[in-house]
C-alpha cells in the first residue's frame, strides 16, 4: 500500500513538471545592430579659418581725458571797495562785458576830479615855460621840471581812471558761470585779489589726453577726432581734430600731451569736468595683409602660415612687419603669392603639415 502511494507521487510530480514547462512563453533571443554612419574620411583635421584682410594695424588711437571748455578765466577784484551790487550768480550765462559785481565809486570819482584839474594846470604851466624858454627867459632846467611834473600828474589820473573802471567788475569773456569765490552780499567790503568767479566757454570743448610712445607716432595735428561721453540716457557724441601736440613728454609721467578739440553739440549736457572717451584717426597708417596672430607658425626658425587650397592646408612663408595687440602685419616672402582674400587656418595647427587635408567652418 505505501509502495503504491510513492508510485502516484511520483507520476503526480511528473505531470505537473510537464505542464509548467507547456504553460511558459516562448523567449526569441534578439540581436543588437549598430547604426553605421555613412563614411567619414578621418584622414582630415578639423581647424578654423578667417580671411586675411588689408588694413592698417593701427588705424586708430583711443585714450581717455576730462573735457574742458575752449576758454576759462578766473575773475578777480583789482581793488579794494564796498560792493553795491551783485548782478551775477552760479551757472548764469554771461556775455563779454556785462557787469558782475559794482563798487562804491564815490572816492575814485573824486580822485579823479582832483587829478584831471591837476593835469589841467599842469599843462598850462608847462605851455607857458615852452614860451618862455623859446624867448631865452627861462632855462632847458626849469622848462624840463615842469613837463616832469605834467608827465607825473598824467600817470597818477591814469591809475585814478584805472581804479575807477576797477569799481565795475565785468565778464572777461562770454561763457557760464562754473563757480564763485564766496557768497557776496551787498555791504560786504573786499580787498584786491579776491576771486569773483571762474567764467567757462562751452561754446566748443578741449579735452588734453596723455598717450605712450607706442600711440604718439600715430597721432599728427589736424587728425580728426571722435568724442564720445557716457551718460545714464544715452552716448553723446561730437566731432572734432588734434589741436596740438606737446614738443616732448612729461618728465614725471614719460606721456605726451595731446590737446583735441570739438564742436559742443549739447553745452547742457556736455559740462566741464566730464570724462570722455577720444579717438584719433590715423589716416596716414599704412595697409598691410592681417592675420590674427593665432595664424603664425614657427618652423626651423621661419615664420609660416597655411593658406586654405580648396581642403588642403599650403604652408606660406611670410616675414613679419609689425605687431599690434592680437593682430600682425606680415608679407609673403614669395613676390608672387597674393595672401589678400585667402583663408588663413587659425587653429590646431601644431597637428597640420603641409599639403594636410583640413575641414573648416567654411565646409
Amino acid at each position: 500500500m505505501i509502495r503504491r502511494q510513492h508510485v502516484w507521487s511520483i507520476v503526480v510530480l511528473i505531470t505537473l513538471t510537464f505542464l509548467m514547462a507547456s504553460c511558459t512563453p516562448e523567449t526569441v533571443a534578439s540581436e543588437t545592430v549598430d547604426t553605421v554612419s555613412t563614411p567619414t574620411d578621418y584622414t582630415q583635421l578639423v581647424s578654423s579659418a578667417v580671411t586675411i584682410e588689408q588694413g592698417a594695424l593701427r588705424p586708430s588711437v583711443i585714450a581717455g581725458g576730462v573735457i574742458q571748455g575752449i576758454e576759462e578765466m578766473v575773475v578777480k577784484t583789482q581793488t579794494a571797495g564796498t560792493i553795491t551790487s551783485v548782478d551775477f550768480n552760479i551757472g548764469m550765462q554771461v556775455e563779454k562785458g556785462q557787469p558782475l559785481m559794482t563798487f562804491d565809486d564815490s572816492v575814485a570819482k573824486l580822485s579823479v576830479s582832483q587829478l584831471e584839474r591837476q593835469v589841467e594846470n599842469a599843462r598850462k604851466a608847462w605851455e607857458v615855460d615852452e614860451q618862455l624858454f623859446d624867448r631865452g627867459a627861462i632855462s632847458a632846467s626849469a622848462r624840463n621840471q615842469s613837463r616832469s611834473t605834467l608827465d607825473g600828474l598824467l600817470v597818477q589820473l591814469e591809475r585814478a581812471q584805472e581804479s575807477l573802471s576797477n569799481t565795475v567788475i565785468t565778464a572777461p569773456i562770454t561763457g557760464s558761470i562754473a563757480d564763485i569765490g564766496t557768497t557776496y552780499v551787498v555791504g560786504d567790503t573786499v580787498q584786491p585779489g579776491q576771486t569773483v568767479a571762474r567764467i567757462i566757454d562751452l561754446s566748443k570743448i578741449v579735452v588734453p589726453v596723455s598717450l605712450g610712445q607706442s600711440q604718439i607716432f600715430s597721432v599728427k595735428e589736424g587728425a580728426p577726432a571722435t568724442l564720445a561721453v557716457q551718460t545714464p540716457l544715452q552716448t553723446i557724441h561730437a566731432n572734432g581734430f588734434v589741436q596740438a601736440v606737446s614738443a616732448g613728454s612729461d618728465p614725471r609721467t614719460g606721456s605726451w600731451t595731446v590737446i583735441t578739440e570739438f564742436e559742443n553739440p549739447d553745452a547742457t549736457l556736455m559740462r566741464a569736468g566730464l570724462s570722455a572717451q577720444v579717438t584719433i584717426m590715423n589716416e596716414q597708417a599704412p595697409q598691410y595683409p592681417l592675420v590674427p596672430q593665432a595664424a603664425l607658425v614657427n618652423r626651423g626658425g621661419r615664420t609660416y602660415v597655411y593658406i586654405l587650397r580648396g581642403t588642403n592646408a599650403d604652408l606660406v612663408e611670410v616675414s613679419i612687419i609689425d605687431r599690434y595687440g592680437d593682430t600682425t602685419a606680415v608679407a609673403p616672402i614669395d613676390d608672387t603669392i597674393e595672401l589678400i582674400g585667402e583663408s588663413v587656418l587659425t587653429s590646431g595647427l601644431s597637428r597640420i603639415d603641409d599639403d594636410t587635408s583640413v575641414v573648416t567652418q567654411y565646409e
